[in-house]
């Protein structure tokens, strides 16, 4: 047979070298799956630069078929020398293994954050960095994703979680040199194949109709699947918000009572848990009626739709859509002493085109595996960024594409040792230090500071490990240096126990009802400026031994109904001594000494009753309205006295 007329035909136009002619094709190629073909080529050179083979794009050309030509492309990533076709053959065997472009992204393994993005927002940026040609047949609206990690993770393993969670699937169209990853969520992201939009179920009388364009296979199957779908999820900015959302799966047998439960459902509003879990429907609905055959159609293709005709049974004559295709294709021989003909079989999978089909959640969720520390960031010039939860922005270890700033991260929660409304223990974690971050149920994009931890550049308040003995908390002014701090300390060094309070700058200290304060020994009270001090009712000061009160200036004593009792008082002012009384002054004793140059009594009224004045060399003047005197002694040693 000549090459004008072969049923199938590699090319290779980025390549040279040695001719290359097809042999063979074998490979799978589902919904929501990296195909994967091993294709024979013929050469007549034993010494094919299999390197420069390495990357190519290479295409089979399918033209045995009514409608135009068919293609299946892909990128040769594997190219070995087999060995000879057959004895006396002059071909030698090369095998390539032929995938998408998309399979270059299972070969990275990265770490990445992605914020504030929809899932196709994300798709986009990761496919951006392969040469890959997208279509998007996207119908539904997908939710805003605060916080989205690639954890230790294939770029595909990361973007096929992320598919399998919303619900989207891909396949792909092949042309001649290139092939398109198609993105889809529904029955409208599916056509049939151009000239292929109905194919016949055929038997020939000795059984298979070899190599004619149909069905020769066809079974169809029904499974039971679980009767009800729920999801559950927390969220704690709405901690009493009702989450748990359910839906009946309308495809279960009617004696199935199976409920799948899922906790956590990976959503924080009614409206994200109310999509998922209809998803979660969709995905088993679609494993519930299945079909499969073989047919040597080429126009059987995973992705496309196609309306079978003559089937066995009536109700099998409707419209599917193809999930999976297994392909065997042989070219005729080369060698014109053999009369081998060409040969193409396809076993396929289907699914009633009518069914939103979901992609099974088969790649596995990153879990992390015990603690990590992070460092906390902020924007640049602040050394405390937090918010009204107490949460602060990270930089991961494992974070190289993270700017150190307050677009690193979420905000990520701090535990506390006692946290209820409006009471608790708070210490919101400054920009540089380091953090002990563990993930809720082990998962990436759930972060949550479960302690600190000092290192080289933050160090502890004291110098260890020589005051190993003390303890405490040290705070640190805003924005300042290590002497600029509030400090709690105890030091249980033997001998030298102690306790120490320092505020930087004020103390406020309030006792809602009494407070005790006993001092063994000494207490010393220094004021650097003023000192009030006010007692609502009763104040009594009670000193065992002697009491010293020293005033530089003025001491002026105000005292309504109260006396002072004592064995001996004594009060001397080196200068002026005033005693005033605002209606009656008395002064009571057996005697009473005036002593100085000068004394002046000027009252209202001046009584003296059973009492003695004595005056030595000491002018007095009384100036009053009224004096009494009753047995008044008056003794005078150069006394004046005006009256």
């Amino acid at each position: 047979m000549s090459a004008l007329n072969r049923i199938f035909v590699a090319d290779i136009p980025s390549y040279d070298g040695d001719p290359l002619l097809f042999r063979s094709l074998t490979g799978e190629e589902s919904l929501s799956t990296l195909y994967d073909f091993d294709v024979t080529l013929l050469s007549a050179s034993q010494s094919v630069d299999l390197n420069a083979l390495l990357g190519k794009s290479l295409t089979v050309e399918i033209n045995d078929i009514p409608a135009a030509p068919r293609y299946l492309n892909g990128i040769v990533t594997s190219m070995a020398l087999s060995g000879r076709e057959a004895s006396g053959n002059r071909y030698y065997l090369y095998r390539a293994t032929v995938r998408p472009g998309l399979w270059y992204a299972t070969q990275n393994h990265d770490f990445r954050i992605f914020q504030e993005k929809t899932v196709p927002e994300i798709l986009s940026k990761v496919l951006d960095g392969y040469q890959i040609k997208v279509e998007s047949r996207l119908s539904y609206t997908y939710r805003t994703w605060g916080y989205c990690v690639q954890y230790q993770e294939s770029d595909f393993a990361f973007i096929s979680r992320l598919m399998e969670h919303e619900g989207i699937y891909y396949y792909f169209t092949h042309q001649r040199g290139g092939h398109t990853l198609v993105l889809t969520d529904s029955p409208q992201g599916h056509d049939a194949l151009a000239g292929y939009e109905v194919i016949d179920y055929r038997l020939s009388e000795g059984g298979l109709a070899e190599n004619a364009s149909n069905i020769q296979q066809w079974r169809v199957s029904d499974s039971i699947t679980p009767g009800r779908l729920s999801a559950d999820d927390y969220d704690f900015r709405k901690p009493r918000a009702r989450l748990l959302e359910a839906r009946e799966n309308p495809a279960s047998h009617a004696g199935d009572k199976a409920q799948r439960f899922e906790w956590p459902g990976g959503y924080t509003t009614a409206n994200e848990g109310s999509f998922y879990t209809q998803v979660r429907q969709q995905e088993q609905e679609s494993r519930h009626e299945q079909a499969s055959g073989m047919a040597t159609s080429p126009g059987i293709a995973p992705g496309y739709r196609f309306t079978l005709a003559n089937a066995p049974r009536d109700e099998d004559n409707r419209a599917y859509l193809i999930t999976g295709a297994r392909y065997v294709f042989q070219e005729s021989s080369y060698a014109s002493q053999n009369d081998d003909p060409a040969r193409h079989r396809i076993e396929f999978s289907a699914v009633p085109a009518a069914i939103n089909w979901r992609p099974a959640r088969v790649t596995p969720r990153p879990k992390t595996h015990g603690p990590q520390t992070a460092e906390v960031v902020g924007p640049a010039g602040e050394s405390i960024w937090t918010d009204r939860y107490g949460r602060v922005k990270l930089k991961f270890r494992w974070d190289r594409y993270a700017s150190g700033d307050d677009s690193s991260s979420c905000w990520v929660r701090v535990s506390s040792i006692w946290a209820g409304w409006k009471f608790g223990a708070i210490q919101v974690p400054r920009v540089g230090e380091e953090v002990v971050v563990d993930f809720i149920n082990g998962d990436p994009d759930r972060p949550l500071i479960i302690g600190r931890v000092y290192n080289e550049d933050n160090m502890p308040p004291w110098d260890l490990p020589a005051d190993a003995t003390k303890m405490g908390i040290t705070s640190r002014t805003k924005d300042g240096n290590a002497a600029k701090a509030n400090f709690l300390s105890l030091d249980d060094a033997p001998g030298r126990e102690s306790f120490a309070m320092h505020a930087e700058r004020d103390m406020g200290v309030t006792v809602e009802n009494d407070q005790a304060i006993t001092v063994g020994v000494n207490q010393l009270v220094a004021v650097g400026a003023n000192q009030v001090t006010t007692v609502g009712a009763n104040l009594m000061e009670a000193v065992g031994g002697n009491a010293l009160q020293t005033y530089a200036v003025d001491l002026t004593t105000i005292v309504t109904g109260t006396s002072l009792s004592a064995a001996d008082v004594s009060i001397d002012a080196s200068r002026n001594k005033i005693i005033a009384a605002g209606l009656r002054a008395a002064v009571v004793g057996a005697d009473f000494n005036v002593a100085g140059i000068r004394a002046e009594i000027n009252p209202v009224y001046l009584g003296v009753s059973s009492a003695k004045i004595l005056a030595d060399n000491t002018v007095l003047d009384l100036y009053s309205q009224k004096i009494a005197m009753g047995q008044l002694a008056l003794y005078a040693h150069g006394l004046t006295l005006f009256i």
